[in-house]
């Protein structure tokens, strides 16, 4: 990441509106989305991505979840004493997404879309998790590969009241989680406000379109589909779900055809990465300028 990007990320615009906790060290923040919904930020982050965990007092991040008062949740840690059991759902394998993923796997599911099993073999995953590139260690864990469209339970069969769907674009691998009870959204990396959204070499953008419209059929299949809020891998949380996936989806449209002017044009890992921007900067897209081209052809 250059300097500029990573002073931009710290910059730009922050759409979080909750109420916060902060641990001592000042590494973490759990805010509350819902009743038995939290969002953890890491804050003091080496490679500036602080992605945003959501923990649903059945899944989580280990010591802090643990041990870590949030007053929001009465003044206890999320699961204190690890009375509850860990399910955990990686959204992609992106390594800003993955670094973690350890402290769970010895006694924990972790789950991963079944839509490309080749994408998150063992073998793929330190390429494709991009920590190859970064030069860090790849985590190593064992997943269980979900089909789309699954209602997740527990290990004991306990419903979890989620759906994971398969939401492939931003990488093959990538998931959504549904919400239907409390009109959440969670959809990884495939969208977000105020910070480019980036396509790796993996990227699709034509499945990326599909992969839109397809959230926004199950958000209007809801009872409320207006009350309903996506929360996503960076920046936007708890943001009308409709607004953010429709306006992603038109600025895209913008760019292929022709309607949004690229601002700037890089050689990285042997092709050319070009930056599209809206006015105003609520949503922009970094990728190969060869996935603008084949989503154009296709």
């Amino acid at each position: 990441m250059t300097s500029r990007a990573a002073q931009s990320r710290r910059n730009s615009r922050h759409t979080l509106r909750a109420r916060k906790t902060t641990t001592k060290e000042e590494r973490l923040q759990a805010y509350r989305l819902t009743h038995s919904t939290f969002l953890i930020v890491e804050i003091d982050d080496v490679y500036s991505e602080h992605p945003y965990i959501y923990v649903k007092l059945i899944t989580s991040l280990r010591a802090f979840l643990e041990s870590v008062p949030v007053e929001e949740n009465g003044g206890r840690p999320l699961n204190e004493r690890a009375r509850m059991r860990y399910v955990v759902a990686l959204s992609h394998c992106h390594y800003d997404h993955i670094l973690g993923v350890e402290q769970f796997a010895s006694d924990s599911p972790v789950l991963q879309s079944s839509y490309a099993p080749a994408f998150v073999s063992r073998s793929a995953l330190p390429a494709h998790s991009l920590c190859t590139d970064l030069g860090i260690r790849t985590p190593q864990f064992a997943s269980v590969l979900v089909p789309h469209n699954t209602m997740l339970t527990s290990a004991s069969g306990v419903p979890l009241g989620m759906t994971l769907l398969h939401t492939p674009g931003h990488t093959p691998d990538e998931i959504a989680l549904w919400d239907a009870h409390e009109l959440m959204l969670y959809v990884g990396d495939t969208v977000y406000e105020w910070e480019a959204i980036i396509f790796p070499a993996q990227g699709d953008i034509k499945a990326w379109l599909t992969t839109i419209d397809e959230l926004v059929a199950v958000v209007m299949s809801s009872r409320v589909p207006e009350a309903v809020r996506i929360n996503c891998g960076h920046r936007t949380v708890t943001r009308p779900a409709l607004e953010v996936l429709g306006k992603a989806k038109q600025f895209v449209m913008d760019v292929l055809v022709g309607d949004v002017e690229v601002r700037w044009r890089m050689w990285r890992r042997g092709e050319w990465y070009v930056e599209y921007r809206q006015e105003g900067g609520q949503f922009s897209v970094r990728c190969p300028e060869r996935l603008i081209e084949e989503a154009r052809q296709q």
